[in-house]
This record gives structure tokens, sequence and C-alpha cells, in this order.
């Protein structure tokens, strides 16, 4: 006759093998290609830009690596610059040629920008989805945000002096 510990631990291993199976993260990865002709309002800046951009589901985090030349750290919008927000930041589209637009995930300025030869970069490594979105008190949730980075409704724009509205923009998509 078993012993109650022994019905214990068979009956633990019942469960653990019965029980739902974790969701599996999900590292998805995407990439914008900026100009001065694409968005809401082309403003025909020769300046250009190349991100990258990890998403991991399950943390929940962002990584962004963004070269940008023909854009200096002094060019970028210094209200801006100044304000939590920063002066790059995605945006999700009505539409992905513009539309009304909802301010989605910021890079807030800070150390992550640095300035290159010929532009700017910027690198968030894993930057929780949810800190970001409520600097902007965004409204889009972060599974809303994913699912419009794979239905091409997001773009990342760099917001200059110059062009407030955003100097250079870009559609984000897969990889």
């Amino acid at each position: 006759m078993p012993t109650r510990a022994a019905f214990a631990v068979a009956a633990s291993i019942a469960a653990v093998s019965l029980s739902p199976a974790p969701a599996h993260a999900e590292v998805l990865k995407f990439h914008a290609v900026l100009d001065g002709r694409y968005g809401a309002e082309p403003t025909g800046s020769a300046a250009t830009g190349r991100a990258k951009i990890r998403i991991d589901t399950r943390t929940r985090l962002v990584s962004v690596d963004l070269d940008v030349q023909g854009i200096t750290v002094d060019d970028l919008w210094d209200k801006l610059v100044a304000a939590p927000i920063g002066p790059i930041h995605f945006h999700k589209y009505a539409t992905a040629a513009g539309g009304d637009s909802v301010l989605a995930l910021p890079l807030p300025y800070g150390p992550n920008y640095r300035a290159t030869p010929k532009g700017l970069h910027v690198t968030m490594k894993d930057y929780d989805y949810a800190a970001g979105a409520a600097l902007l008190k965004s409204t889009l949730s972060f599974d809303d945000f994913v699912k419009s980075m794979k239905g091409g409704l997001i773009v990342l724009n760099v917001h200059s002096d110059k062009f407030n509205p955003g100097e250079i923009s870009g559609l984000v998509t897969a990889d």
C-alpha cells in the first residue's frame, strides 16, 4: 500500500503534467528606414535614418538601435529634448500613410543619445514598454503596440527644431 508521501509526490507530478504549458516568449524583430519623404507631413529633408527594433513579448521590453545622418543632437527639437518624452518616438497612425496619430512609445532624451560624425545614434536596450508609454499617457497597450507593429501602423519619427512635426519618419516593418 503506497504511503501518503508517495501519493502526494504522484499527485504533484500528475498536476504538473496536466497544467497548461507556459506561453513561449517570442522575440520579434523589426526595422525602419527613415527619410523626409515619408509620413503625414513629408519635409523633403535630406536626412536619413535606419532603426533596428527588437520586442520581447514575454518581458514586454523593447530595444531600439537607431542611426541618423543629417540631423545632429543639437538639431533635435529643444522643446522635446527638455520634455520627458524626448524628440524621437513611435506613433501609431490610423493608416500606414498617415491619418490621426496616437503617441505610442518615446525614446526619452538622455545618455542613450550620442553624437556621431554624420548625425546621431540612439540605443535603448530592454526598455520597459509600460514605463515608456506611461510617460506619454499612451492609451496603446503593449499587445496593441505589437499588433500595430505587425500590421504596419507604427511609424518612428525624429523631431527637430527645423521640422517640429517630424523631420524624418519611417514605417516600422517586420524583418
